[in-house]
């Protein structure tokens, strides 16, 4: 699930915090917030100070933070931010972010885009057609973030949007298993199932994967009881027995 910082900030500005609210984001990136009796001093980027800082971290929704009230370390000299203008942007983008978890649910998300509905989307932008089209059922959002050469929450707005107007579609939000691994199982899993059913063994295979929604370069760990489930109708008993053990066998590695 993603947050804003607004969740951070907001109780140490009024409980009347003094020290440094430090981010790291998960893109590259890093923050302070220098907090005096409460009001905010100052906020610094790796690059930037004062109100770009501001704008930049606004738009951060994947990042760890630890408040210290050590100020050591701050050199820079701060530029001046108004605390409640900088509460109340935050703020707005935390309402943002509660209604994008509706239908995002982590970094590790994959959607699909559909080219052939864009009309059914009014207010469809050059950033949401870059966006959708990085959508293409392989890429976590982790990756499409980076790549899109926008701020995470532009990202994120714009999903929601596609998403909302059925341009988009949500498949999984299952880490894919490594290479060598998925390989390993596939290969393991046909030739079992080859002793079972013989050459139909590779039409279930295939039919596993259409059911599940995605092709096997896409196969978590977590999927592979549905794939085991999706092969087991031609079975017998025996047969359905020996490829579950098999599977949680595997799956204990």
């Amino acid at each position: 699930m993603y947050r804003s910082l607004y969740e951070e900030i907001k109780p140490l500005i009024f409980n009347g915090e003094s020290g440094v609210l430090n981010i790291d984001y998960e893109y590259g990136d890093s923050a302070r917030i220098v907090l005096n009796e409460g009001l905010i001093e100052g906020v610094l980027t790796q690059r930037l100070n004062g109100k770009e800082a501001v704008e930049t971290i606004a738009k951060w929704a994947s990042f760890s933070a630890r408040f210290s009230k050590d100020k050591n370390g701050i050199n820079q000299n701060l530029i001046a931010i108004d605390t409640s203008d900088f509460l109340s942007i935050l703020e707005k983008v935390d309402k943002i972010i509660k209604k994008i978890n509706t239908v995002i649910p982590s970094n590790n998300a994959i959607f699909k885009g559909d080219t052939t509905k864009v009309d059914k989307h009014k207010r469809f932008s050059s950033v949401d057609f870059k966006i959708m089209l990085l959508l293409d059922g392989k890429r976590p959002l982790k990756k499409v973030v980076p790549e899109s050469g926008y701020s995470e929450l532009d990202v994120l707005i714009s999903i929601f949007r596609l998403v909302s107007s059925g341009i988009v579609r949500f498949l999984s939000d299952n880490v894919s298993m490594p290479d060598n691994e998925r390989e390993a199982f596939i290969s393991t899993l046909s030739n079992k199932l080859t002793e079972f059913v013989g050459p139909a063994a590779a039409i279930l295979v295939h039919d596993a994967f259409q059911a599940l929604g995605h092709g096997p370069e896409m196969l978590a760990r977590e999927e592979i009881p549905k794939i085991i489930e999706s092969v087991y109708d031609p079975l017998d008993k025996k047969e359905r027995e020996a490829l579950a053990q098999w599977s949680l066998d595997f799956m204990q590695k």
